[in-house]
């Protein structure tokens, strides 16, 4: 049989553990604990008696409006659901109860008030201060005010979508695409067909027969000895037969050409579109894409998560950047800064080479306290990155401006997971798992369930933790 000291070491050593770190037998803080699980084991732990074990460790009371939200109810309009905290099956406390009638209760309003604490606050301490002395009418407005609202995302109905353009011309709406097209008034003097004319020329020089496969070839090595290897992917177009002249070369990218003035016309329509729902965006998409095929797979990525029988309730709106075009480079980074302040949620598409503007969203997203999901690549490379992501990069947590609070992104390799996340968030049924840093003792990480991924912490370093807080809200 455990003793009594072991037995409250063993039931509060991951909720309080600096206060029972070095407590003994026959102490006062021993004392004080003692007599409430001796209640407990008598049936009921009372407001009264909690608050008196409280004082007697030194520790402010709490108002009985506090007690009866974390300790006696189930609230049904919580930002995410409190029956959920633990680890395992449901846990919701006896129906009527008026007392803490069980350890397992008791644990239960431990766990739920540090979830809160770490997700509105980001520091127990200040989240108690704020909250002990409240009535329950009016600590339950204050979470309730942090959900999502499911029935008017279910209720508002569809809006006009974006223009479709076809997956194989969603790259020609790339910047670079755009610089060579629109700098020309016509197609001959197109940067990347005068680099095919260009090889086209010297192979007829040498005396070959220009087949398509050999132009490629030769205009990928014009390309690359001018420095200007980001023009081969718009160096795609393929002839049916050999060519004999520089017109036939010419005319080989009059489709691209079409193609890009259709594409380039849908893409700045689809902006407007964009801009008219930003003040009900949910989702803002951020990805670089460098060759066709990352526009393919975007395209079809997009249409695999927003496309999910699951989502369709909600009726999501989404910015999907493949679709999306300015007028001036300028432009667009200010659009897009937009729709990531007013989205609900920022998915990053985490690919073998980040760029600088999309790692910028995705610290946008973090820094206004927004949801981040990350989705990483399936295969072998991409999980590396998932692991490396969500397990050590230190900068896949960063602070919300405005509270100081911590907030990390969810990191995935799966499709389904960013369905799941994106579902949950949208119904507030998110869940988490409270774990303590191995090797410390009293430093917490609040980690999303599905993923594992670190969403929050509070550090048991007592100089950073005074430092901050003593700082981060000063005016300067």
């Amino acid at each position: 049989m455990p003793s009594r000291l072991q037995e409250i070491q063993q039931a509060l050593g991951d909720y309080v553990p600096a206060l029972i770190r070095d407590i003994k037998e026959g102490d006062e803080i021993y004392s004080a604990i003692d007599t409430g699980f001796q209640a407990l084991a008598a049936g009921s732990l009372s407001w009264a008696r909690l608050n008196q074990v409280m004082h007697l460790c030194s520790e402010a009371g709490m108002s009985e409006g506090f007690y009866r939200y974390y300790f006696l109810e189930l609230p049904s309009l919580h930002p995410y659901p409190a029956d959920k905290v633990f680890t395992g099956p449901t846990y919701t406390p006896p129906v009527g109860t008026t007392e803490i009638k069980s350890l397992n209760q008791f644990q239960w309003g431990l766990r739920r008030f540090i979830y809160d604490a770490m997700l509105f606050w980001g520091n127990l301490r200040q989240a108690y201060r704020d909250l002990r002395q409240l009535s329950y009418e009016e600590i339950s407005p204050q979470f309730t005010a942090q959900r999502l609202d499911e029935k008017r995302l279910s209720m508002r109905g569809a809006v006009r979508s974006p223009v479709s353009i076809p997956r194989d011309h969603r790259y020609l709406i790339s910047e670079m695409a755009c610089k060579t097209y629109e700098s020309s008034a016509s197609l001959k003097e197109v940067e990347h067909v005068k680099l095919a004319v260009e090889a086209f020329k010297a192979l007829k020089e040498e005396g070959h027969v220009v087949t398509p496969a050999l132009l490629r070839e030769r205009a990928k090595a014009v390309a690359s000895g001018k420095g200007q290897t980001d023009l081969f992917e718009l160096l795609f177009e393929d002839p049916d037969a050999s060519l004999e002249t520089e017109d036939a070369v010419v005319a080989l990218y009059s489709g691209q050409w079409q193609a890009f003035k259709e594409a380039r016309t849908a893409a700045l329509e689809n902006t407007k579109v964009y801009l008219s729902i930003c003040n009900d965006l949910d989702v803002y998409v951020a990805t670089s894409m460098r060759t066709r095929q990352d526009f393919r797979d975007m395209a079809n990525t997009c249409d695999e998560i927003f496309g999910d029988p699951r989502l369709q309730r909600y009726n999501i709106r989404y910015f999907d950047p493949t679709l999306s075009a300015a007028e001036h480079h300028e432009d667009k980074g200010i659009i897009e800064c937009l729709m990531v302040k007013t989205a609900k949620v920022v998915l990053y598409f985490a690919q073998y080479k980040e760029s600088l503007g999309k790692v910028s969203e995705y610290a946008m997203g973090l820094s206004l306290g927004k949801p981040v999901i990350i989705l990483c690549p399936s295969d072998t490379r991409g999980r590396e990155i998932f692991r490396f992501y969500r397990d050590s990069h230190p900068l896949t947590r960063l602070i919300e401006f405005e509270s100081g609070i911590v907030t990390g992104a969810m990191v995935t390799h799966t499709v389904a997971d960013v369905v799941v996340l994106l579902e949950r968030i949208l119904s507030n049924t998110m869940e988490y798992d409270l774990q303590r840093k191995p090797g410390t003792e009293s430093y917490y990480l609040l980690k999303e369930r599905l993923t594992q991924s670190t969403v929050r912490v509070v550090t048991d370093n007592k100089l950073l933790t005074e430092t901050f807080w003593n700082n981060y809200h000063e005016v300067h």
